[in-house]
């Protein structure tokens, strides 16, 4: 796909204009007279980051980016709800193919231009989320059952996490946001349910993607994934321990030229409170088959959250994760992966709606060769300013 890189200077110029729409917006809401069954939500995202070689082949490089998100969200009564939710964005950071970013997992896994354009291989563009969920109600002592369906984003069934799954508030790199041996599928057609009772919760979630190799046809593929959780209260605070797994119909991309079959695996996503409200940890491991094409087939990580009610400032948060990720056999150019990233988030300003923080990060990713003795590493620095309403 052909993008069109643009300086840093217009990345600046674009956020500032959207800043201002986004700073009298609340302003306009108002004169609209949005009702309780009606709400917008958004979020604009400044991030630029600095990649410093430290091993093999890997530019020197400086990335920026900007992207913009909208929801929009209509409960006609208590049970139902109608969501959508568009993205905007300038620049690919390190996502741009003329990067020459050396290494497979994203140090920014926000939804940038070149993620924007004809998503997951289908002519639409922007447009992330529609879907329409119906919640019924429990009998008394029973179980709560809620139905979704539309075009979704997976992560917002399989695989969360309370310290570790939001790209624009908590991590950045890919890998402690989601699993990437899931293969968790966003912004496609599906269908999800939930079922919570007490303690208990059990996810359901069937899909429809495209395979992403264009070298191949890009043949749909069906996916299906299930996931059990319980929550947990001791002493020390809360925890939430989730169990998933997941297969493809046998419409997934193969090792071998022009042939599929079927991906499975399984998961967990475990996250406690270590001291309530103050210290929290988190732990995530995922399987999957090799016979796939796939970058990762094992992987495993864990981290910690500090809030800043240490310092006297509730809203600021320091993360530390540390993830290692191993390759399939088959994978010519890639044997392991070791990734180390810590961010610091400070609160600013809030004004009416809208509330602004910002993150300072720092990411080291290190890629071993399978074939060859060679080693590819390097340190990521990053900020980014987030201002959302």
């Amino acid at each position: 796909m052909e993008v069109k890189e643009q300086p840093i200077q217009v990345y600046l110029i674009f956020a500032l204009f959207v800043f201002f729409g986004i700073l009298f917006l609340p302003v306009c809401l108002k004169a609209v007279e949005l009702t309780d069954k009606v709400s917008i939500s958004g979020d604009l995202t400044l991030v630029n980051q600095w990649l410093d070689k430290s091993k093999g082949d890997v530019p020197n490089k400086d990335r920026g980016s900007a992207v913009i998100d909208l929801n929009l969200s209509i409960r006609p009564t208590s049970k139902d709800e109608l969501f959508g939710r568009i993205s905007f964005a300038e620049g690919s950071g390190f996502h741009s193919p003329r990067s020459r970013y050396p290494f497979i997992l994203s140090s920014n896994a926000d939804n940038l231009y070149i993620d924007l354009r004809d998503i997951n291989g289908h002519s639409r563009d922007y447009l992330l989320e529609v879907w329409y969920s119906r919640m019924f109600e429990p009998k008394k002592d029973g179980p709560s059952f809620k139905l979704t369906g539309g075009i979704l984003d997976s992560p917002r069934f399989i695989d969360d996490n309370r310290y570790a799954n939001d790209e624009i508030g908590q991590f950045m790199n890919e890998t402690f946001v989601n699993n990437p041996v899931a293969n968790l599928p966003s912004s496609d057609w599906g269908l999800a349910m939930e079922l919570e009772w007490k303690s208990y919760s059990f996810k359901l979630v069937g899909m429809r993607s495209k395979n992403e190799n264009e070298e191949m046809d890009r043949k749909k593929f069906n996916w299906f994934g299930m996931q059990l959780g319980y929550k947990l209260d001791i002493g020390i605070g809360e925890g939430n321990y989730r169990v998933y797994a997941y297969t493809t119909d046998k419409k997934f991309e193969n090792w071998r030229a022009d042939a599929y079959k079927a991906l499975r695996g399984f998961g967990v996503s475990f996250d406690q409170e270590i001291i309530r409200e103050t210290l929290g940890a988190f732990v995530r491991a995922g399987w999957q088959d090799d016979s796939a094409r796939v970058d990762y087939t094992r992987m495993f990580s864990l981290g910690l959250n500090l809030s800043g009610i240490l310092w006297g400032r509730k809203k600021d948060e320091i993360g530390l994760g540390y993830a290692y990720l191993k390759s399939p056999t088959k994978h010519e150019d890639l044997k392991k992966t070791h990734v180390l990233e810590g961010y610091i988030k400070f609160q600013l300003a809030t004004y009416r709606f809208i509330n602004s923080d910002l993150t300072l990060d720092y990411q080291y990713i290190k890629d071993k060769a399978r074939e060859i003795k060679e080693t590819r590493a390097g340190h990521i620095y990053g900020a980014r300013l987030n201002i959302s309403f």
